[in-house]
């Protein structure tokens, strides 16, 4: 029997090659591991301006559509200038970006610069006062003093000190020399990342209609729609949890800042800044902020230490609890669980990058999911809620 050849088994045939393809491709690069990231590294390099083009864009299309709806709104982009309300929309986006970017420099910067100084020039007094509490504990309970006094004899000088770091500086140096060769790639980086941010920003909608015109072409509108649908999806997960999570860092930095000032504790400006930048990451933020905070307040004054610490629980409480929940709501919708897997995983694959994107990219992924298996329950003729699956109802009923 002569098999009749149509357009629909071409596509079932060219989506079959595309899958063994796929999966071929997944295969051998799960096998050469090493030689994938590598090229993944280099591909990511070459690439760089244009995602970072991308990230700009993304992250400045909210205050762009706030200058057009909100103060330029007065502004008639049909005529006689088509293009003058996006114009002046960027040009007052980016005035405000590198405004804020001055004013953090200006004014957060040389403090916690200071901060560090004092810390620096205040290490050789902590030293002594830790040898001696260990001298102490060491006479007490008998303990030889030879070893200690020759363990941190070289750090309790000034000049031991500087040999000791000028000879950790000298063993770094190449180790710096490539960082400096990175940062002048980066600045390079930075300047037509700007470009291509505000080439997006300027264009957004009409490369938008191109895509979307591409796909309408190449696949089923079906399929398309339903693309379009997950897109909208992601872009709200992503937006609400970035500005929202950005906001929530910035309010608890701030909140750090007064209490510490109020309470009279070191260094305050300094350990807020810390805790105010890792409370990005999500669950595990606090704990990389609190920790190496506790530890430069340990050194001046124990006591204090505790209080801060104390100090800062409450306000990890109050941002768990209160705070963030009210900025970020259920913008994810992701539970606890999934949340420290995905903060596991992307910090695992991305480093810190990955533990703060990693949060919204698995809630789209469990979205998707969850979407998944409600429409195949629903054509089986099966209850799509959880409850009805637990083990003590027995099987759920058609």
């Amino acid at each position: 029997m002569k098999m009749k050849w149509t357009q629909r088994t071409t596509a079932r045939t060219v989506s079959l090659i595309i899958v063994v393809a796929a999966g071929l491709l997944l295969y051998f690069a799960l096998l050469n591991w090493s030689a994938t990231v590598a090229a993944f590294n280099s591909a990511a390099g070459l690439l760089r301006p244009f995602i970072l083009g991308f990230v700009l864009a993304y992250l400045l299309n909210s205050p762009l559509v706030f200058f057009e709806q909100k103060v330029l709104k007065f502004v008639d982009r049909k005529k006689p200038h088509p293009t003058l309300k996006r114009s002046l929309a960027i040009v007052l986006t980016w005035l405000s970006a590198v405004a804020l970017l001055v004013f953090f420099f200006w004014s957060v910067i040389p403090q916690v610069v200071a901060s560090i100084e004092m810390l620096v020039n205040n290490v050789p007094g902590y030293l002594k006062a830790i040898y001696a509490f260990l001298k102490d504990i060491a006479v007490r309970f008998d303990f030889d003093t030879a070893n200690l006094q020759e363990m941190m004899g070289d750090w309790l000088s000034v000049d031991g000190l500087l040999a000791k770091v000028a000879g950790y500086l000298n063993d770094a140096l190449p180790y710096l020399l490539n960082i400096g060769v990175e940062v002048g790639g980066g600045i390079v980086d930075v300047f037509v990342g700007i470009i291509i941010s505000i080439y997006l920003l300027f264009s957004k909608e009409t490369l938008i209609a191109q895509m979307k015109k591409a796909l309408y072409a190449m696949f089923r509108k079906e399929r398309v729609d339903r693309l379009i649908v997950v897109a909208r999806k992601s872009h709200r997960i992503f937006s609400g949890f970035i500005s929202g999570k950005l906001l929530d860092s910035l309010i608890i930095g701030i909140l750090c800042f007064i209490g510490m000032s109020i309470f009279g504790m070191d260094y305050a400006l300094l350990i807020s800044f810390v805790v105010g930048v890792t409370n990005v990451i999500p669950f595990f933020g606090p704990f990389f902020g609190a920790i190496p905070s506790c530890l430069i307040l340990l050194i001046v004054d124990p006591v204090e230490a505790f209080w801060f610490a104390i100090f800062v629980l409450a306000l990890q409480q109050f941002d768990g609890n209160i705070l963030g929940p009210k900025i970020l709501g259920d913008s994810t919708g992701l539970p606890a669980l999934w949340v420290m897997f995905a903060i596991v995983v992307g910090g695992g694959l991305f480093g810190v990058v990955g533990m703060f994107i990693g949060v919204p990219a698995f809630a789209v992924i469990y979205w998707l999911l969850r979407e998944t298996f409600s429409e195949r329950l629903e054509k089986k003729g099966m209850p799509t809620e959880t409850s009805s699956y637990l083990l003590e109802k027995g099987p759920p009923e058609k």
